[in-house]
């Protein structure tokens, strides 16, 4: 009935505690996380491995990252969370597909594209073409799971231009299982070209405006990452279920 734990990395152990810490009332909406500084000589750990641990909680919509003086980690409303346990269990049981998960992604991302065209500042542009760089940063060095993670954090941005509560936190839980299916599987060459891309392209799109191009290439990227990662995951959940 139940399978061997293995044996989690550091940084998921530091997850753990800080969800822990939420779910116990120690930690409540609004409180401000200590410094990666801090948090790594709490932990004694490396803060590269404290800022892989609050990147997962920040893609997961428990904690906000502020930048500034007044910057750092902020614990957020729980909803995304539970919005994610939902989505997940019902991925689970067979009761969504990760087509359907595709479906309403593009959907939701086609509503925020119509926000961000009308809402959008120049910082927001900026924000979002300095992801697309750090993402190509990432695949040039051979980052693999920072790049993914950045990938992904292009979309977060987007959706957070809308300012509405329920649009980030339901695409946020979206991104967030589809996250945990990208890093099962290894990802080829053609599919981090294609989404550096595509993000690039939708970017420049946005700028000028053009929001249906935009919506089309938006549709067309999210099409080819679920094609491909379909096959991909199944494949890999075949292989783990043979090897349990």
């Amino acid at each position: 009935m139940f399978n061997n734990i293995k044996e989690k990395r550091i940084f998921e152990k530091i997850v753990d505690e800080i969800k822990n810490a939420i779910q116990t009332d120690k930690l409540r909406p609004g409180d401000k996380l200590p410094s990666e500084m801090e948090l790594a000589k709490i932990f004694g750990v490396s803060r590269v491995t404290v800022r892989e641990a609050l990147r997962i909680l920040e893609i997961s919509g428990l904690i906000l990252i502020k930048q500034g003086a007044r910057g750092g980690g902020f614990i957020k409303m729980d909803a995304p969370k539970k919005l994610k346990e939902c989505i997940s269990d019902h991925l689970k049981v067979g009761n969504i597909t990760i087509d359907q998960l595709a479906e309403a992604r593009f959907w939701i991302e086609s509503i925020v594209i119509d926000i961000v065209c009308q809402k959008a500042s120049k910082k927001d542009f900026n924000l979002l073409s300095k992801s697309v760089q750090r993402a190509e940063q990432f695949y040039r060095e051979g980052r693999e799971r920072d790049r993914i993670d950045e990938n992904w954090n292009f979309h977060i941005i987007m959706v957070k231009v809308t300012g509405n509560s329920i649009l980030i936190d339901t695409l946020t839980s979206i991104i967030e299982m589809m996250r945990y299916m990208m890093l099962k599987i290894k990802t080829d060459r053609r599919i981090t070209e294609n989404a550096l891309r595509a993000h690039k392209e939708i970017v420049d799109l946005l700028r000028s405006g053009n929001l249906e191009k935009a919506k089309a290439v938006n549709r067309a990227h999210i099409q080819d990452l679920n094609d491909r990662l379909t096959k991909r995951y199944l494949r890999a959940k075949n292989i783990e279920n043979k090897n349990q």
